[in-house]
């Protein structure tokens, strides 16, 4: 497969990758959008139904649960449909609305376990980051924040990882965090993984500088309107991207090995 094909097969560079990505989400983009409208409208049925509380008592931690074990639960499906799109489109097909919300219903389990235990990892690394309040010393934070960033493009790996994955649904976890790592985090494949890291954290930066400008100017509800829609439009896309950059590592670290 080469940038010469026509344009379904996997791109060999960095930018025919990025571009193979969105050229596969625009080719279900109706469907896709549905799924985000979607990912909004139980957000936002979580938000109406949970009675408002403040965020450092126990009624607004259990709020922000639900909020947030809302949007992992509609994010893996759309993860799980996008995923299997792009897959398609790599092999020179296309895959109906209905035979994607068909795979992501059966993949959804897994996928849903994978992004608990990866969400679970960014939160524990989340200080370290340089994003948010930062531990002290600040310094640390700082000089840790290109490693975690990487970290969390290779937990944003395991997603597609497992939706794509042949394995029982027992081991399809342990397989989606044992291929993320595995191949990208080859020597051949850091410069792309660096350009992961950037796409992947790219919506929590913007999620961050809303809410900053949101509280800043006294809006209502700056969590919900901060974080909620950003994610709603981004987790399709960024889906397609990491699931293409995901088939990459897997290849080239199959050409690796037989070479």
């Amino acid at each position: 497969m080469n940038d010469d094909d026509d344009g379904s097969r996997l791109p060999l560079t960095v930018g025919g990758l990025l571009g193979f990505a969105l050229s596969a989400f625009a080719a279900n983009a109706r469907f896709y959008v549905a799924l985000q409208v979607g990912v909004f409208a139980a957000y936002a049925l979580a938000e109406t139904v949970v009675p408002a509380a403040v965020a450092s008592t126990p009624q607004g931690h259990f709020k922000g649960w639900v909020l947030l074990l809302t949007g992992l639960f509609a994010d893996a499906f759309v993860t799980a449909a996008v995923a299997m799109g792009v897959a398609a489109r790599s092999a020179g097909t296309r895959a109906s609305a209905r035979a994607l919300t068909a795979i992501a219903i059966e993949r959804w389990l897994p996928v849903i376990i994978v992004s608990f235990l990866a969400l679970y990892l960014v939160m524990l690394t989340n200080d370290l980051s340089g994003l948010g309040a930062p531990s002290e010393p600040r310094a640390l934070a700082y000089a840790t924040a290109p490693l975690i960033w990487i970290f969390w493009g290779i937990l944003g790996l395991t997603g597609p990882f497992v939706a794509l994955s042949a394995d029982r649904r027992s081991f399809a976890v342990f397989a989606g965090f044992a291929h993320a790592f595995t191949t990208s985090l080859r020597r051949g494949n850091l410069m792309r993984l660096c350009v992961l890291a950037v796409v992947t954290v790219m919506p929590t930066v913007l999620q961050g500088v809303a809410f900053n400008l949101l509280v800043a100017h006294h809006v209502t509800r700056p969590l919900f309107w901060a974080e909620v829609p950003i994610d709603a439009l981004t987790v399709g896309p960024l889906a397609a991207i990491q699931t293409a950059f995901a088939l990459d590592f897997a290849r080239r670290a199959s050409a690796q090995r037989s070479a």
